[in-house]
């Protein structure tokens, strides 16, 4: 059924990318910018390729100070496995691809995200069944992985549905607790962004909704939080799904953004990790429209 789905799923990416490509040229990429003006007037360079493989999507990037090296671990292949390169440097344009990599009793695994705390690196990733299982794997060096539980840390139903879809965490440090945030259904038809609060990144709260458009179409995925000072940036990709724009939100809180408040479309785009280099520079990722390699493009924000 999976690999059904999966040729299905790239049937429909490889019509949509042609079909984009006959009108818009498969390296074009579109930027418009929304008010309000006087926040980020964010502005995204040339992209370049950072590795190129036969499946790439999904993926999350950290550097490990210890071992000097930058970590990408992303879906690929049949969706059971991650794959893992590693870079001296962030914008380095050919990664090395360990020969180890990422996988969980053979199930189907979707969108990674790490962060690091307190000398520990920690995976969240999505396990593929239903209902969806929300999982954490921790690590000390970025190479070799644990599961503290086989327990899942989260699996949200609710009465409207048993698979409330819970993908594409995003793990993100505000003040004293720590917030997730990803793609779920409120309820047996409705996309929405989702959140969990946590004080030891192990207990989830119930989810609540940070962002509703009230639409039945799943279009935000791979969730991405920076905060700029006062302001909060919501990044979302697959607008409209399955291959559309990268869309960036402006709120003053980390728990609720509008869609009114949009002040950036990037197009093509897909699967964004903002990423700030060891210089200070910005840098956004992404998995490249035909799904075939992971990229970078150099990111300037313009709030001061």
């Amino acid at each position: 059924m999976f690999k059904f789905q999966l040729k299905k799923c790239l049937k429909l990416i490889f019509l949509t990318t042609v079909t984009a490509t006959f009108f818009l040229g498969c390296t074009t990429v579109v930027e418009r910018e929304f008010p309000p003006t006087k926040l980020a007037n964010i502005k995204v360079g040339k992209e370049f390729i950072i590795y190129k493989l036969n499946f790439a999507y999904d993926h999350a990037i950290i550097y490990n100070k210890n071992d000097k090296k930058w970590h990408l671990y992303g879906i690929w292949k049949d969706c059971r496995s991650f794959v893992h390169l590693t870079a001296d440097k962030l914008t380095q344009r050919n990664w090395k691809k360990e020969d180890k990599t990422f996988s969980y009793k053979n199930k189907n695994i979707w969108a990674p995200h790490i962060i690091e705390h307190d000398g520990l690196f920690y995976m969240f990733y999505t396990s593929i069944g239903v209902p969806r299982e929300m999982r954490l794997a921790v690590s000390k060096d970025l190479y070799n992985w644990e599961h503290p539980s086989d327990k899942p840390i989260f699996a949200f139903t609710n009465k409207y549905s048993k698979n409330l879809k819970n993908k594409d965490p995003m793990v993100f440090r505000y003040k004293d607790q720590w917030i997730m945030y990803y793609s779920m259904m409120k309820d047996a038809k409705h996309w929405v962004v989702g959140y969990s609060t946590s004080n030891d990144l192990y207990n989830w709260s119930s989810p609540k909704i940070c962002f509703d458009e009230h639409t039945e179409e799943p279009n935000v995925e791979s969730p991405f939080v920076v905060q700029r000072g006062k302001y909060f940036y919501l990044f979302l990709s697959a607008r409209p799904w399955p291959l559309g724009a990268e869309e960036v939100f402006v709120s003053d809180s980390p728990f609720k953004w509008e869609a009114k408040n949009i002040v950036k479309s990037i197009n093509p785009w897909h699967a964004a990790e903002v990423v700030q280099d060891l210089d200070g520079k910005w840098y956004l990722s992404r998995s490249s429209g035909e799904q075939t390699d992971f990229r970078l493009a150099p990111m300037e924000w313009n709030d001061k």
